[in-house]
């Protein structure tokens, strides 16, 4: 009879499995009925329910609080709340996101995204802390993304974890478009522990998950761009698909599509990106004008295979990069670039440690016409520890071996402790990491406007940070973090005597700064907020700059928006964003002015139609004249336009 009272409860229980838009696993979610805790996920994400209640309540650090009556398929997808949680999280197989590593994590979902493809990787600047994009340089931008102050060099760049930065100059290797991504991970501070090139910290574009449904999109500009954009599912793979036109400040003109496919079975995730772009480039105010043309093609693939607690991956990336310009000088350049990896990773126990290690070897080789012929084989060894109970401690050590320099060593230490029931979650890490020059760092030939420098050394860097998060109340979320960083022989493409751009080692920077981060949320109202303080100075005391401001790094960001459901679905936003002053020169006699700027937007449901909706948006509403860059002005005020397929 007993046997029979048990297959009796387990055909009455009904699986429920939680993940987040990327397709993540949501692990430890806790599931609530009318009050009471019903189940708790496991490592895959998954809960039994002994019954199906009439309704639920899906509760996660740094997720969005999800109601509603249980799905018929089983399965939900919960949103990160767009603020760091502060919480460290042991490193496992099954917690591969950037979320789990860093602290100071902002995690931008799928609304953020979309505004983000519409104005550019500039509006960053007013969605996440601690960051601020320049995206200059005509129709085919160049993309300049630096974290806490740090060079733009200092940045890791990902999508699903796979490396996409240039082997040239660490940059994104092909013209990123957002959209057909389901959202961001932008980690700050300590990253060379885990990544490469990640000094400072790291982005990790989410692939969108199949579970999410299919859609399509259409916008246009009063300036002449235009975007077409479309996401699939087909089984457990998704496929997502851009086209865009471009337009540049002077109204030069690019055209650039991409398209992602990924997927995942029961033991592999896999993904694959190809991309191709051209067009006019734009030259400062300040230099001759220049009809230079840019040409970028990439393709970017990447397995994982996850046997129990190993994972096996492979990744490769091959990119070409051509510029051609006949004034103000004949220039006619081909970049080509190839990488590969192979990566090995296990995770076991070890007495009441969660322990992670991993190998791999990283084949970069560079083509170019001007740099010549350049390959550099890399070898890696990390080992990572984490506790997580009452307190979570988690470790990291990461040793570099390379043929084209010296052994280097990175280290991240952090530890996070709930308080006040979970209301609370303080948040400390130390680390020691570096970044080597890259090939355009020491073999850039000399031109118009730069020349490489071979002598340069490599960065070595030592950063702290301590932060407070209150993520266990509904109506508000709020962190603060506060970080100390300093970097010997860092790096910087500076102006010289004749004028051309060149990289040269300070001795030492000072970088510290505070960054705040508020979501508020009352009934159907919802403004979010970003502010950052930011120091960043030359600190050797030999020095004739010691202690004044390095060019071009702002004293403050900020940005704050405002969202209204007014009625029968249709939504408002206000946002205002901006930036302070950014000396042109250490004797801080010339500067780029603060600035801000105010967008407006409006998004309306169509009845009878289905899942159609209309939007409209100006960005820069009042015309505001910046320079983003020294010689590059901002974006003027622009009028855009969309219509939204959303097959749910």
């Amino acid at each position: 009879m007993f046997q029979v009272l048990l297959l009796i409860s387990a055909f009455s229980q009904t699986a429920l499995s939680i993940s987040d838009t990327a397709g993540f696993p949501v692990i430890a979610a806790s599931v609530f009925s009318e009050n009471t805790i019903i189940g708790i996920t496991d490592s895959e994400g998954t809960v039994l329910l002994t019954s199906e209640p009439d309704s639920i309540e899906v509760h996660s650090i740094g997720y969005i609080l999800w109601q509603g009556s249980v799905p018929s398929s089983g399965h939900l997808v919960l949103v990160p709340v767009p603020v760091p949680s502060g919480m460290v999280i042991s490193v496992t197989t099954s917690r591969r996101g950037f979320r789990d590593r860093f602290p100071s994590t902002t995690v931008l979902d799928r609304d953020d995204i979309e505004f983000i493809a519409r104005t550019g990787l500039r509006s960053l600047n007013s969605r996440c802390s601690g960051i601020y994009v320049r995206e200059y340089g005509g129709a085919m931008p160049v993309i300049s993304v630096s974290l806490r102050g740090s060079d733009p060099g200092h940045s890791g760049y990902y999508v699903d974890g796979h490396d996409i930065g240039s082997s040239f100059d660490g940059l994104p290797g092909l013209t990123l478009d957002p959209i057909v991504f389901s959202g961001v991970e932008i980690a700050r501070g300590g990253g060379s522990g885990f990544l490469k090139g990640g000094m400072a910290g790291a982005l990790n574009f989410l692939p969108e998950s199949p579970e999410l449904p299919s859609r399509a999109a259409l916008s246009l500009s009063d300036d002449g761009a235009l975007s077409m954009s479309c996401g699939v599912t087909t089984g457990r793979n998704r496929l997502a698909l851009s086209i865009r036109r471009l337009v540049g400040i002077e109204s030069t003109l690019a055209h650039d599509g991409v398209i992602l496919f990924n997927g995942s079975t029961d033991e592999f995730r896999y993904g694959c990106m190809a991309a191709a772009s051209g067009g006019e480039t734009e030259s400062p105010d300040w230099s001759p004008p220049t009809d230079g043309r840019r040409q970028r093609y990439s393709i970017d693939g990447w397995l994982r295979w996850v046997p129990s607690n190993y994972i096996l991956s492979a990744d490769f990336r091959a990119g070409r990069h051509i510029y051609r310009s006949t004034t103000p000088t004949v220039i006619d350049d081909t970049h080509d670039e190839l990488r590969g990896s192979l990566t090995i990773e296990c995770d076991f126990p070890f007495i009441c440690f969660e322990t992670h290690m991993a190998g791999r070897t990283v084949f970069e080789q560079v083509l170019s016409t001007s740099l010549g012929e350049r390959d550099r084989l890399t070898g890696d060894l990390s080992f990572s520890s984490g506790y997580t109970d009452a307190i979570s401690i988690t470790g990291s050590t990461r040793l570099n071996i390379t043929s084209k320099g010296d052994t280097k060593f990175g280290a991240v230490l952090s530890a996070g402790v709930p308080v006040f029931d979970s209301l609370f979650i303080l948040h400390i890490s130390g680390s020691r990491g570096f970044r080597r020059p890259t090939i355009n760092d020491l073999y850039w030939p000399e031109d118009t406007f730069a020349r490489g420098n071979p002598d340069l050394k490599s960065e070595n860097s030592l950063e702290t940070e301590i932060g407070v998060s209150l993520t266990g109340c509904e109506l508000i979320i709020l962190s603060t973090t506060c970080f100390l960083a300093m970097t010997d022989d860092l790096i910087r493409w500076e102006p010289g005597n004749d004028g051309k751009w060149s990289p040269v080692n300070i001795s030492k920077a000072l970088r510290k700064g505070i960054e705040t981060e508020v979501l508020l949320r009352y009934r159907s109202m919802a403004v979010r907020g970003s502010f950052t303080l930011l120091s960043v100075t030359d600190d050797s005391p030999e020095s004739t700059n010691y202690g004044r401001v390095l060019p071009y790094t702002p004293d403050y960001t900020f940005g704050i928006e405002s969202g209204l459901d007014i009625f029968n679905g249709i939504h408002c936003t206000v946002s205002l964003s901006g930036m302070g002053v950014r000396f042109k020169n250490y004797s801080e006699t010339s500067w780029l002015p603060a600035y801000s700027t105010v967008s407006a937007g409006l998004d309306i449901p169509l009845p009878f139609t289905g899942n159609f909706s209309i939007g409209a948006s100006v960005e820069n509403l009042f015309d505001e004249e910046y320079q983003e860059t020294s010689g590059y002005g901002g974006k003027s005020r622009t009028l855009s336009f969309r219509i939204e397929w959303n097959g749910n």
